[in-house]
């Protein structure tokens, strides 16, 4: 199952055609609540989006299975891992974002930094900061993400250049933003303030990726997350950036599926 970032949508996935028939690895993925076609949940929490993904799969009829939360959708991998770790064959986190309080703003980017500052002030001044930029994604992904990630390092800025990786992002966030800002709002929200689970109730073993030049998930923040969790590996891209990880991705899902008997198919919903 994979739990998308932030902002985004279901259709985020690998750009690689074939990827997952190659690895016959049956990939799944859902909307959080106000992202997509899915409707908004304004109390909607962490914990609750991973009661989600188990209804997804209980709809799906897997009692057990492997999860890969990328960025933003890290923290709900890590839920699932609090909430039901007996369902877990493995858990993943790619460039997976880590608890506020292990934050040093100023390693983040502009975006990042200032919607974590706004977030102290409240709900309220966090989506009066944020109502631009989502407005400007919903506009125009393309050229929103190229002025988001203006101060991303340099290899961020590379990948964003490559037309596959561009023409994903552009088409997850312009279905991520089909009913509006709500989910990112919602997000945003949920992800700057307390998780409602600490790191230590994650009982499942955690394979982490992370890129050594991350500004939207600092290198320093992800050390200090890994520090209370039950580390399975820590793979480290040198001289990566946030978008890194996707070039490793067959290694990722290689890892994730290793303990798994999985059947020869490939899906997206």
């Amino acid at each position: 199952m994979l739990i998308h970032g932030t902002p985004g949508s279901r259709l985020a996935r690998n750009p690689e055609p074939g990827l997952y028939e190659r690895l016959h690895a049956r990939v799944v993925t859902f909307d959080r609540p106000g992202y997509g076609r899915s409707t908004a949940q304004r109390d909607r929490t962490i914990l609750s989006v991973a009661d989600d993904a188990l209804a997804v799969a209980d709809e799906l009829g897997w009692p057990m299975f492997a999860v890969l939360g990328v960025s933003g959708g890290g923290p709900h991998a890590l839920a699932i891992g609090a909430r039901a770790p007996e369902r877990l064959l493995s858990l993943g986190l790619a460039v997976g974002a880590t608890p506020p309080e292990l934050i040093d703003p100023d390693d983040l980017i502009e975006l990042n930094r200032e919607a974590l500052r706004k977030a102290h002030e409240g709900r309220e001044a966090l989506e009066a900061f944020l109502a631009e930029p989502a407005a400007q994604l919903a506009a125009d992904p393309g050229a929103a993400l190229d002025s988001i990630m203006a101060d991303a390092p340099e290899v961020d800025r590379e990948l964003l250049s490559s037309q596959s990786i561009r023409s994903m992002l552009v088409e997850s966030l312009r279905e991520g933003f089909a009913n509006g800002p709500t989910g990112w709002f919602d997000d945003a929200w949920c992800l700057s303030n307390s998780w409602g689970f600490a790191l230590s109730d994650v009982s499942a073993p955690v394979h982490m990726w992370c890129g050594e030049l991350d500004r939207n998930v600092p290198l320093t923040a992800v050390e200090r997350m890994a520090s209370e969790l039950d580390v399975a590996s820590f793979e480290l891209i040198p001289g990566g950036g946030h978008l890194s990880w996707i070039a490793q991705d067959e290694s990722v899902l290689d890892t994730l599926l290793a303990p798994a008997d999985v059947q020869p198919a490939t899906t997206a919903g």
